[in-house]
């Protein structure tokens, strides 16, 4: 059986930008929303696999920890609480995205960040939910790696970057659990 090649990060970006283009103008507001609470549930359930004690443990040296992708995913969730809906609601034009990969302070609890995590998405969804589907939609700002996107597209961005996070969530269960790491729980 011949091995299947591995996807390059170019041809990654271009797939997802195609579905992110495609797909945003398919769904409606709630379907939209649908589809980011269902990812946030996949989130919060690998989130869940990790104990308290092991939030902090990164699997190996210079990888994050389990709260590290936490406080990502909530500064993320928090910038598009506040942008999504600036641009629905007042066709505000907003910055560009600085994805900003930072290590989680001491003094952050888990409990802490999924407070202001879900504070965030009920804040959005309930933004989106109440949105004109053409709303603005030639206001477009840009992440980093996949470019200028509308907030139709930056709703499902949300999505793929929530599920994203959820699988190396569960990665970092899976590691810490082994028993040749020694972190087994």
């Amino acid at each position: 059986m011949a091995e299947e090649r591995q996807e390059t990060r170019a041809e990654e970006i271009a797939r997802v930008r195609s579905y992110l283009a495609s797909q945003s103008m398919r769904r409606t507001p709630a379907q939209l929303v649908e589809a980011l609470q269902e990812a946030h549930q996949q989130f919060l359930a690998a989130l869940a696999a990790i104990p308290d004690a092991q939030m902090r443990t990164a699997p190996r040296e210079g990888e994050w920890s389990a709260i590290d992708v936490l406080l990502h995913v909530r500064t993320i969730a928090a910038i598009d609480a506040s942008t999504i809906p600036a641009v629905i609601e007042h066709g505000e034009q907003p910055p560009d995205i600085q994805d900003v990969i930072t290590s989680a302070p001491l003094e952050l609890t888990p409990l802490e960040l999924l407070a202001d995590l879900e504070l965030s998405r009920g804040q959005l969804n309930a933004a989106v939910l109440q949105a004109d589907p053409q709303a603005h939609l030639d206001i477009t700002w840009s992440h980093p790696e996949f470019g200028a996107m509308h907030w139709r597209e930056w709703m499902l961005f949300a999505r793929v970057h929530t599920l994203d996070h959820a699988r190396q969530i569960q990665a970092i269960a899976n590691e810490l659990s082994r028993p040749e790491s020694g972190l087994s729980f």
